[in-house]
């Protein structure tokens, strides 16, 4: 498998793009007296044709404008963390690598980025593994009960790892899907789709509804038009990654010796 991590994407995704035209740490919200708009925390008004929106699963743009939408907490968090140590590192090759715990509920996934480097991540059954203060050093000590007795190399990295940046992953979906577009703005990514991490499909979702919705912006003069063959497009393959990933979500509440054999740890079409 490729690994790439989120800054390096970043630093891909805005290699060509003017410094000027990026902004960091400023916040938008949609004005409330005129349609389509966004505006500044300030108040300031952007004045844009469209607007793409991607901010998230909870987003606070696309519950702006479709405020019946019901948003719902899965069964499932993630505990991720990065660890930098050239000694485990080499011991890993570019394989991803998952450990199950054998009465369901409970994994520890390993992915490599580079040569000294390594992303981690456990994923727990939130009704069974309960987690009541999200602190750095209760996160610790979480991970260092709960995964004294495992493999070695995961023991290893739990113990090794700076718990400076880690980070509990709170999973929701919707319970039905807004439309992907409303008036000039457009949503992609998770902000459109939530997608449960066991489909292994959130990140590459939304770069292929970026392709997509750039290849109609290009071709159809209509933005309108462009938002309706976008959403066309990609809603089909969101709906089967959301049944798949609900699927998954049950295989991994149950113990091993009740999961279905041979079946794919990711969500394909």
């Amino acid at each position: 498998m490729f690994a790439i991590s989120r800054h390096a994407l970043i630093q891909l995704l805005s290699a060509n793009i003017s410094p000027e035209n990026i902004s960091y740490n400023a916040t938008v919200i949609p004005s409330e007296t005129e349609k389509g708009k966004l505006r500044h925390a300030d108040g300031t008004a952007i004045d844009v044709d469209i607007l793409i929106v991607s901010d998230g699963s909870k987003s606070r743009i696309r519950k702006c404008l479709f405020k019946d939408e019901k948003i719902i907490q899965v069964r499932e968090n993630e505990v991720v963390n990065i660890i930098k140590n050239k000694d485990i590192a080499s011991s890993v090759e570019n394989d991803f690598m998952k450990f199950h715990h054998d009465q369901g509920g409970l994994t520890f996934g390993i992915l490599k980025l580079s040569h000294d480097t390594i992303l981690w991540y456990s994923q727990f059954d939130n009704e069974k593994y309960l987690i009541n203060e999200c602190s750095s050093d209760n996160l610790k000590t979480y991970m260092l009960e709960v995964f004294a007795d495992w493999d070695p190399l995961v023991s290893s990295i739990i113990q090794q790892s700076s718990y400076e940046n880690v980070h509990l992953w709170c999973v929701y979906e919707l319970e039905e899907l807004n439309p992907f577009y409303k008036d000039n703005i457009v949503f992609i990514g998770d902000a459109a789709h939530p997608l449960i991490p066991f489909t292994s499909q959130g990140v590459t979702s939304a770069l292929k509804d970026s392709h997509t919705l750039t290849k109609y912006l290009v071709e159809e003069p209509n933005f309108t038009e462009a938002f309706r063959k976008y959403e066309a497009d990609r809603k089909p393959e969101i709906e089967t990654h959301i049944n798949n990933g609900r699927l998954l979500l049950n295989q991994f509440l149950l113990p091993i010796d009740q999961q279905t054999d041979r079946i794919l740890p990711i969500s394909y079409k």
